[in-house]
């Protein structure tokens, strides 16, 4: 798990879709079957949680069903990980940012503060919870998130129809959620990234978070380097003094 280097950071600035060879990469990745993961090694791996709370929020145009995968696994390591119950991620409407906003404070009262794991679209999300509830959040990791002008960067153009979103000036919202995060933060991107380009996902406040994984965006929830990462660092935030899971 080796953090970006600044002089990478430095090469972000050129964000545009991506390139049409990755984007048509995509479906063929989601088409294939299924790469089998070794779930039961990947626990034994993982450093020890610390049963604290994740709310694990999923991407565009899926639901809980998605992110199963990832919540069995924090849950075998040794977390409380959670769905967003709120069926299909259709975007930031009203029902979906006060559902998401309701969740996180039960959880938080339940508890405490809760580590918020974003895939695509729900790190925007998770993002978003971040920045209005800060004292309910303990820490932010997103995977292959478009923080930086995401309009630019998704496959489709989409900065026509932003300002048509009913209820959200969604303009408003990307640059609100490109804001610096008040607590700790992990951030993960793709080089063969087809839906957004990577270059969207890194946040150049941070780049000693930033941490490069490989392989295409619709299999990023299913990705073991996602998984190993994603306890590393919650591993490195574990409270002093946490029981240790059994071996």
């Amino acid at each position: 798990m080796v953090p970006m280097e600044s002089a990478t950071i430095n090469r972000c600035a050129d964000i545009r879709r991506p390139t049409l060879r990755r984007t048509l990469a995509e479906p063929i990745a989601l088409i294939r079957p299924a790469p089998a993961i070794a779930l039961d090694e990947l626990v034994a791996q993982a450093p020890s949680g610390d049963r604290r709370a994740v709310l694990v929020l999923p991407p565009l145009g899926r639901g809980d069903a998605v992110t199963a995968t990832v919540r069995t696994f924090l849950a075998r390591v040794g977390y409380r990980a959670y769905g967003w119950g709120l069926g299909v991620n259709v975007g930031p409407t009203q029902r979906l940012l006060e559902g998401s906003a309701a969740l996180l404070a039960q959880l938080c009262a339940s508890h405490g503060p809760v580590s918020l794991l974003g895939f695509s679209l729900g790190g925007l999300f998770a993002r978003w919870l971040a920045l209005h509830s800060p004292g309910s959040v303990r820490e932010v990791i997103t995977v292959c998130s478009p923080i930086n002008d995401p309009a630019a960067a998704f496959w489709l153009p989409l900065a026509p129809f932003l300002g048509l979103w009913p209820g959200y000036d969604l303009r408003i919202l990307a640059e609100e959620v490109r804001q610096p995060l008040p607590m700790s933060r992990t951030i993960l991107f793709s080089r063969d990234d087809g839906i957004v380009n990577w270059r969207s996902c890194v946040d150049a406040s941070c780049p000693g978070d930033c941490f490069e994984i490989s392989g295409p965006h619709t299999l990023i929830a299913r990705n073991p380097q996602v998984m190993r990462i994603v306890a590393a660092r919650l591993g490195e935030s574990r409270r002093p003094g946490a029981p240790s899971r059994a071996k």
